[in-house]
């Protein structure tokens, strides 16, 4: 009797305590909401922009490499890899009278007494309808040091094109690459794909091997 008297005297402040605990869960979830939404979608862009300026060559690339592995094609990027490819990739215009667009690129890189350049063209054409096309041209590779040392040398570039998917937002429309493999090679070849692109990122990669180790070199 004594235990059931007790039970239901503590039956009130148990129905209290719950309230009190439900309405202050409530309130700091309410809260963070408030101070999210309190920020709008260019506000939020801005603050990505100020994080992501004077990114190095080596950043850049990391960048455009994470994203390929990240999402699928046709799949929407977040709104922070949305705001990098805008910054860094080449927004593609109809209207440009420069329909191929060339950059000349060069980089070396030492380690463990091997000595890797390259240089060359790297080119894309996204400004057409839906045809596109990217390519390298008269893009050398040269080991000039340590040659004995290296067990392969591997020079890729890479293009990747975004369009509008989603709701209105950025994704990856297509992704591919050419490469040639060897110490001392030349790279000229044109690669063509079908796709409305908004955005396009084309960049250079080589990968050598050697008795020390692995090393990458990212011309610009």
């Amino acid at each position: 009797m004594l235990a059931k008297k007790l039970l239901f005297l503590g039956m009130p402040l148990v129905l209290t305590l719950g309230f009190t605990f439900s309405n202050t869960t409530n309130a700091v979830s309410k809260d963070s909401k408030e101070d999210y939404s309190s920020q709008t979608v260019e506000e939020q862009k801005q603050a990505y922009k100020e994080k992501m300026t004077n990114l190095s060559q080596e950043e850049i690339v990391s960048n455009f490499e994470r994203i390929d592995r990240e999402y699928n094609i046709g799949e929407e990027f977040s709104l922070k890899d949305q705001t990098f490819v805008e910054m860094y990739a080449s927004p593609a215009n109809p209207e440009d009278v420069n329909i191929l667009a060339t950059k000349y690129i060069s980089g070396s890189k030492t380690s463990n007494g091997v000595t890797v350049k390259v240089s060359g063209n790297i080119k894309d054409d996204i400004q057409n309808l839906i045809n596109q096309s990217f390519g390298a041209s008269n893009l050398k590779t040269s080991t000039t040091a340590g040659a004995s040392k290296v067990t392969s040398v591997k020079t890729e570039v890479f293009h990747n094109a975004y369009g509008l998917v989603g709701s209105g937002g950025v994704g990856k429309v297509y992704s591919g690459s050419i490469s040639t493999s060897g110490k001392n090679t030349t790279l000229s070849a044109t690669k063509r794909y079908s796709a409305v692109v908004v955005y396009a990122s084309t960049w250079c990669t080589v990968t050598v091997n050697h008795k020390g180790g692995t090393f990458t070199v990212n011309p610009n």
